[in-house]
């Protein structure tokens, strides 16, 4: 497990300072908030719904590999109608090693999980089951959430306030930039906190702002 450099507010504020997506909070939000911001690669699953002939054996195979470091991210989940995840499939991905879990979809056994503490983040909860209609379409393959392109070798980010995917490209320099960020803002509150007045003390953010933007 990994320890970002910095919050996933400041790297989303960063990407969008760069013109680019990656925040995956809207529409996904802490079940199992982690307790301490981690970074792990992306493993993906994509589901969709069938009403006969569904196969959730592949979930079962990714569970079951070694997947140290890791965050599995599942989408497609959403338009089963009932969660798709809960306290078995968590054990069953902290045994694999994953760090974290990322669903465009519902969960349920929320207690359970926050008990297992392996961060979950989701579309929401639900108490019915998925009830045989969750069908495995790919895994490793690139899917999509709310517009925002994930793909295995990807790394995500997971704190408190959410989750945001950064492309194995850049990662290393858009997490640095988001670390020069924070320094901005941190100098920002050290201003205030010395008596100076806001319209003197953003100078730092803003000049961090200005170095950032593309």
């Amino acid at each position: 497990m990994k320890i970002p450099a910095a919050s996933s507010s400041a790297i989303a504020d960063v990407l969008a300072l760069r013109g680019q997506s990656g925040w995956l909070t809207p529409p996904l939000a802490p079940i199992v908030a982690a307790r301490c911001p981690v970074v792990g690669e992306v493993v993906t699953v994509q589901i969709e719904r069938r009403d006969s002939g569904a196969d959730f054996k592949p979930m079962y195979e990714v569970l079951s590999a070694v997947q140290a470091g890791k965050v599995l991210v599942i989408a497609g989940a959403i338009d089963i109608g009932g969660a798709i995840w809960g306290e078995i499939l968590t054990a069953s991905a902290q045994q694999a090693g994953f760090v974290g879990v990322a669903i465009d979809g519902f969960v349920r056994d929320i207690t359970a999980m926050q008990n297992l503490e392996l961060p979950i983040y989701s579309s929401g909860t639900a108490v019915v089951g998925p009830l045989g209609r969750a069908h495995v379409v790919s895994v490793g393959e690139t899917v999509n959430i709310l517009g925002q392109e994930v793909s295995s070798g990807d790394q995500i980010v997971l704190d408190d306030s959410g989750c945001v995917r950064l492309a194995s490209r850049d990662a290393q320099e858009i997490l640095e930039a988001a670390a020069l960020y924070e320094k901005g803002e941190e100098q920002v509150l050290e201003a205030l906190a010395v008596g100076e007045r806001l319209n003197s003390a953003y100078r730092y953010k803003a000049d961090v702002v200005s170095r950032l933007k593309r």
